[in-house]
């Protein structure tokens, strides 16, 4: 519920969407491959990029026809391009690294294929084979390794002392009052109350609580929010970190025990009551917080690259032109070009990782 993003998703995303980095020049015979992109060094065809759109709308179903958009297609490209720059400047230990952790991906994919009847049908569909997704994997995990290397001890510190907040555990409950719901079918978003509606119902919620209401019975009669309302509005020792910035800041500065007031996200207001926080500090995280850590660090590195390093690799793209981006000429405007995007920004400024917040159980 309410998840945020900040820099521990660069992970995700580069291991799920972003970095495909699939050197797939493997692409086999049939038309001649057409270079629709060079940098420094390299060039990206036709054949190798399709390929990787294959792998990327496997991975996130749903971006299908955001990809018809020209600007976010270039936008792709350019991040496929960085993850292939980035992949080549891997050591042999990083490279090896990346080879151990994708045994155990492959292993859980080829699993997965079995039982999942819909990915199956997908990667069926693009024409996927194992060695596609492998070589996915192995350039991506080679990417995430290579700036995991980067990461000291002192960045490591300097990112938890920094954000504290996103490596507490909290177990709470809450009361969301949604401003808007997304209908199940076409995923489009509507009014479902107005902000001022909406508080006066959480304030109302607030005060039967404090007048000693069952947290059991409000949540079911007040909580627009599915994921938590069966459960007296609970989660359990949740990382404030994967909540959004608002719900974050009231999950790790509410007093314990108190019913704060009504709390304002882009969902709605939420009454929180916080039951349970841990806030350890660095030398006595878990080796899972640590890796989180160490994630999130290795983001600074990444960003670095995309703002310092890419635009010195002297990208030039060559996609074909649609007929929206031809000059003006006789033929008649069409009326099927698609409206603008609201096409996630990504982690690493690009509009390729996933979306900047989660859709929240609520909606």
């Amino acid at each position: 519920m309410l998840h945020g993003t900040r820099k521990s998703a660069w992970r995700k995303g580069a291991l799920l969407i972003v970095a495909v980095l699939v050197v797939m020049t493997m692409a086999a015979c049939g038309a001649k491959a057409t270079e629709i992109a060079t940098y420094k060094g390299g060039n990206v065809t036709d054949k190798e990029f399709d390929k990787y759109l294959a792998v990327f709308n496997i991975l996130q179903p749903g971006y299908e026809q955001i990809l018809e958009i020209p600007q976010f297609k270039e936008q792709v490209l350019q991040q496929y391009i960085s993850y292939k720059i980035i992949g080549s400047q891997a050591s042999e230990e990083t490279k090896k690294k990346a080879e151990e952790a994708v045994k155990e991906q492959m292993k859980q994919y080829k699993d997965t294929l079995k039982t999942n009847s819909e990915l199956k049908a997908a990667v069926d569909a693009k024409k996927v084979k194992d060695k596609d997704m492998e070589s996915y994997m192995l350039m991506t995990s080679t990417v995430v390794e290579h700036m995991n290397a980067k990461v000291t001890e002192e960045d490591m510190k300097k990112e938890f002392d920094e954000n504290r907040a996103d490596y507490a555990t909290v177990t709470l409950r809450h009361i969301l009052v949604a401003t808007t719901e997304t209908d199940p079918t076409t995923q489009e978003q509507k009014e479902l109350r107005k902000p001022e509606e909406a508080l006066a119902r959480a304030k109302e919620a607030k005060a039967k609580l404090e007048a000693g209401g069952d947290w059991n019975e409000l949540a079911k009669e007040y909580s627009d929010d599915p994921g938590s309302k069966e459960k007296g509005g609970q989660y359990a020792d949740q990382k404030a970190g994967s909540w959004v910035e608002a719900f974050k800041e009231a999950a790790y500065k509410q007093e314990i025990g108190a019913i704060g007031d009504p709390v304002e996200t882009e969902y709605g207001y939420h009454v929180i009551q916080v039951e349970k926080r841990d806030s350890p500090e660095f030398d006595k995280l878990s080796e899972d917080d640590k890796e989180a850590v160490k994630s999130a660090a290795a983001y600074v590195y990444m960003d670095k690259f995309m703002t310092d390093e890419l635009p010195k690799q002297e990208i030039e793209i060559k996609l074909p032109k649609t007929e929206e981006e031809t000059p003006a000429s006789d033929a008649p405007a069409s009326s099927d070009a698609p409206a603008t995007s609201d096409a996630p920004a990504g982690e690493e400024s690009t509009a390729t990782d996933t979306p900047a917040t989660e859709e929240p159980a609520a909606e």
